[in-house]
């Protein structure tokens, strides 16, 4: 086997969720009712495995991970154990409640889902049992607690881009930072041209400047002394040929091994063969040189 290297590991920890955002590509999971407690020691070796390949950050996604709490302590427990980066995606709604613990176990960086700061609006996007203030009040706990604290916003045309000053102004306001999401790569979620983004910022707030990129298309800006950064997903731009550079390898919520989102391809693992899984998975994405036709076919007609 070539020698590889990989940016990091974004656990799958459940499908389920007690939200409905109309955005949610959930992973590209099926929802289901939450699984069994991922078991301690295959978290473990997927990291440490991942560790000796050259990772250096560990996500947590789903579904709504907060809901499988005991999973989400033992793989913070473990990124922690080999001093790695952590992430957490959630939609907020059980932040409160888990705040001292995820500090406690490691955490590092939170990523908190809020598409509006009209309740109205934030309701009619994210659906369920959703509530803005509890969100809100979990996310101003946040920030000082963990060392980032981001707040993811899918942006899509004549739904919320008119929100985007008030975006970078009320969350800089709190010390979070906004990220903007062009595009969540689902059938119905629109993208918006390259760069509208920065150019409302500009138009409300002032000059903006361009002050750095990393990973997958993540730009980093300043504007009116407010930070905010824009993704545009890597899957919908078609940048297979250096998505094994710059993406992380997934790991499903029933801890199989997936290389590409929009793939079927799975690799089963034991206890004896996850570094080499994971060194097949990177290898994988190596040979891939685009999207599949069908995913084509939903794009073809998205505004890029």
């Amino acid at each position: 086997m070539n020698k590889v290297n990989i940016i990091g590991v974004r656990f799958i920890v459940t499908s389920a969720c007690n939200y409905g955002c109309i955005y949610c590509h959930n992973e590209w999971e099926p929802k289901g009712k939450p699984i069994k407690l991922m078991e301690k020691k295959i978290i473990d070796s997927i990291i440490k495995a991942a560790k000796e390949l050259g990772a250096r950050e560990v996500d947590l996604t789903g579904g709504e991970p907060l809901l499988e709490i005991g999973k989400v302590k033992e793989i913070l427990l473990s990124a922690k154990k080999y001093d790695l980066w952590t992430n957490v995606t959630t939609n907020g709604f059980y932040l409160q409640d888990n705040l001292k613990n995820l500090k406690k176990w490691g955490l590092k960086e939170l990523h908190i889902h809020i598409p509006s700061l009209d309740s109205k609006k934030y309701s009619s996007i994210m659906k369920g049992n959703s509530n803005l203030s509890r969100v809100l009040d979990a996310l101003k706990n946040s920030v000082g607690l963990f060392q980032k604290v981001m707040v993811n916003i899918p942006i899509e045309k004549g739904l919320n881009d008119n929100e985007i000053p008030r975006f970078i102004e009320y969350f800089g306001s709190i010390g979070a930072t906004p990220r903007f999401i062009e595009s969540m790569s689902t059938k119905g979620y629109v993208a918006l041209n390259k760069e509208t983004i920065e150019k409302l910022a500009r138009k409300k707030l002032g000059k903006v400047k361009k002050t750095g990129k990393y990973l997958w298309g993540i730009n980093k800006y300043s504007v009116s002394d407010h930070k905010f950064e824009t993704l545009r997903c890597i899957c919908f731009d078609k940048k297979c040929k250096v998505c094994y550079k710059t993406n992380f390898i997934h790991i499903d919520k029933d801890y199989r091994i997936r290389p590409c989102n929009l793939r079927d391809y799975r690799i089963e693992i034991n206890k004896n063969n996850i570094k080499e899984a994971l060194i097949t998975a990177s290898e994988f994405l190596i040979k891939q040189t685009n999207v599949p036709e069908e995913y084509q076919k939903i794009w073809e007609k998205q505004i890029l």
